[in-house]
């Protein structure tokens, strides 16, 4: 499951991308999925015009090959049991959303980092 500013990164070929990364996501063998979480957060950066990319969500599934991921309705569970690391609501959302379906969160958050969710 990549994070937000991943995506950003990958549409943007962004030398932040570590070689792992970038090796995991062009993998075939892995599905790349956006969280319903943060496809919101980008549609919202867009609007504050925070990021460099206007292309709609659909355009940028096409472009990058993800799949949208809808929250499961159990994700407030763990969310709720998740250490209190990081105050972002939409972060903790993020690693709830990939402990419930069993994901990876690619991400350069270190923050999210400190989780106990399998980070890339």
């Amino acid at each position: 499951m990549i994070d937000t500013h991943i995506l950003v990164w990958i549409v943007l070929n962004d030398r932040r991308l570590t070689a792992a990364q970038r090796n995991a996501l062009s993998d075939p063998e892995n599905d790349i999925m956006l969280s319903a979480v943060n496809a919101y957060e980008l549609v919202h950066l867009q609007q504050l015009r925070r990021i460099p990319i206007e292309e709609s969500i659909e355009v940028l599934q096409e472009l990058v090959g993800f799949e949208l991921a809808d929250l499961p309705s159990d994700v407030w569970r763990h969310a709720e049991e998740l250490p209190d690391i990081h105050r972002d609501p939409l972060d903790r959302l993020l690693v709830a959303h990939a402990l419930s379906d069993g994901m990876t969160v690619v991400t350069a958050d270190e923050s999210i980092r400190r989780y106990p969710v399998p980070v890339l």
